[in-house]
């Protein structure tokens, strides 16, 4: 009876190791001084953080965290230069938010693909 036990737990320890991640496309648009400079797309793991940089001046990290079916939390840090802005914005799947730091600013678009 114990090692039927023993092999129940451990199918269902297995099982739930291969349910996979959400997985966002985040769809992004960096202006600098109002003029579109990049509009990169990145595939994100859910609480895992993906970076992408455009030219040496722009940089930013990003990290999508769920919050419920509908919306999501996205972290940012944004360089422009030698500044640094964080940026905390909830988010709809589906329609634009902005991170703007004044005269630069960072257009996202996030769609969930798995979850």
């Amino acid at each position: 009876m114990q090692v039927k036990l023993g092999l129940l737990v451990a199918t269902v320890l297995a099982s739930g190791s291969c349910f996979a991640a959400d997985a966002y496309k985040v769809s992004t648009s960096v202006f600098k001084d109002g003029e579109l400079i990049a509009s990169p797309v990145m595939l994100v793991n859910a609480e895992e953080m993906a970076s992408i940089a455009v030219d040496t001046e722009f940089q930013y990290n990003l990290t999508v965290k769920p919050y419920n079916e509908h919306t999501a939390k996205v972290v940012t840090a944004l360089k422009v230069g030698d500044d640094v802005a964080e940026h905390e914005t909830t988010v709809a799947y589906d329609k634009e938010a902005t991170v703007d730091n004044g005269k630069d600013k960072l257009t996202l678009l996030v769609r969930k693909i798995t979850s």
